[in-house]
């Protein structure tokens, strides 16, 4: 048993090392604006969601290894998480229009499996059909805007616009916004991630929310119509944002606030993106990023919380601090690394965006400034809500794995190391 133990110890920390090895690759080749002959295309912005593609990969497979490695279903599970990784590198690396359509839609489809196969209670059936139908009201529009295009220059490639017709903007502006998402199109999320099982939602949080905002980045600045709609887009973001906010102070399961407070940070992404200024395209790029690795690992602490006390209900949480207290420091230091603070990649993606809203119109500053203050707001009450308190019922004293631990280390590093290489943007 000690033999075991040593080995299962001296594994973890094997693939901790390949985990920071290929981290520190990723940052020497981050930022050279490279292209692949052929069909592969890789640039800072791609290889970065590749990157963290890879990186939420083996992270969410790893984080359950013990779980499943009795299990009947583990080679279905890993074949069906390999699909999704498969069409994400599809989706970022290859600049045809067509391939990117494609693996954009393949990706839900195989999600939808995943959430029906995998998911905790009878409800993932009515989550799984809500998060299909959002895709394929917006599917369709797209597919004939991808059929007139092909029509109209005999070409897929993304470099070959020039201006699209008049309302064609509308449908690339719709299909993106739903899959950011956005406040008003946004309810599958949280019911997704609520029945959905913790890699599904790691991989939900970390990398299936920045198809849209990649979608964003990669179209927005071939159309006129992008620019003609940049304000009302920008507003969306903004107050769909701090509404968001709101309604993450009124939830009651763990889940469905931290997925609330997703589609706060992706509207605040949009409306950086949307500010059409290098500061704030390039604080929505930051915020993608980082709320990759700072969401996931948050949905893998509670996970965590879920295995000790069967519940995922701050009611029945609170007061946790007395028997977890080192899972209540990562807790803690996810949950300001949620809000944003100092040296963040949210703290800094949250300056550039400010600078780019600014930019705009001084006018947005006084709600980007409430949409903070409030996202600042929901973190402190998320922390305290679990942590402190009374607990109702008592349990004996609990501890966590080894591997629970690297997991959350593997995820809080990255997110302050990145940081030292911000220069090399600029300089």
């Amino acid at each position: 048993m000690v033999f075991l133990g040593g080995l299962s110890v001296f594994v973890d920390f094997s693939l901790l090392v390949v985990f920071f090895g290929f981290f520190i690759i990723w940052l020497f080749l981050w930022g050279l604006g490279f292209y692949f002959g052929g069909m592969v295309f890789l640039d800072p912005v791609s290889f970065t969601l590749v990157f963290l593609r890879v990186f939420i990969y083996f992270l969410s497979i790893y984080g359950r290894l013990q779980e499943y490695n009795f299990s009947n279903h583990f080679g279905g599970f890993v074949v069906c998480l390999t699909s999704i990784f498969f069409l994400l590198f599809l989706r970022f690396s290859f600049p045809n229009l067509f391939i990117f359509y494609v693996s954009f839609e393949f990706i839900f489809l195989v999600m939808f499996i995943f959430l029906l196969g995998w998911g905790y209670s009878p409800e993932r059936r009515q989550a799984s059909f809500y998060m299909v139908f959002y895709t394929l009201v917006v599917s369709f529009p797209f597919l004939i805007f991808l059929v007139y295009r092909g029509y109209l220059y005999g070409s897929f490639l993304f470099f070959v616009y020039d201006f699209w017709g008049a309302y064609w903007w509308f449908f690339l502006v719709f299909v993106f916004m739903v899959k950011l998402p956005v406040f008003g199109v946004h309810l599958w999320l949280p019911k997704a991630h609520v029945e959905a099982p913790v890699s599904g939602s790691m991989v939900l949080a970390g990398v299936l929310l920045k198809l849209g905002g990649y979608g964003f980045f990669r179209l927005c600045g071939f159309s006129l119509g992008f620019l003609y709609s940049s304000g009302y887009i920008f507003s969306i973001g903004l107050l769909g944002g701090l509404i968001c906010s709101f309604f993450c102070l009124r939830q009651v399961d763990l889940k469905s606030f931290v997925a609330y407070s997703s589609v706060c940070h992706m509207g605040l992404a949009l409306a950086g993106i949307f500010s059409f200024s290098f500061f704030g395209w390039f604080g929505g790029w930051l915020m993608l990023f980082g709320h990759g690795l700072c969401s996931s690992c948050l949905f893998y602490l509670l996970y965590v919380f879920y295995e000790r006390f069967f519940s995922r209900r701050m009611f029945i949480l609170k007061g946790s601090l007395y028997y977890l207290p080192v899972l209540g420091l990562w807790w803690f230091l996810f949950c300001i690394l949620n809000m944003g603070v100092p040296p963040s990649l949210a703290f800094f993606s949250e300056v550039f965006i400010l600078i780019g809203v600014g930019a705009y119109g001084l006018s947005s500053l006084g709600l980007l400034g409430l949409f903070l203050f409030f996202a600042g707001v929901y973190s402190i009450y998320m922390y305290v809500s679990v942590m402190h308190g009374v607990r109702v019922f008592g349990h004996a004293p609990f501890f966590a794995l080894v591997r629970e631990y690297l997991v959350f280390f593997c995820h809080f590093v990255p997110s302050l190391l990145w940081v030292f290489f911000l220069g090399r943007v600029f300089f």
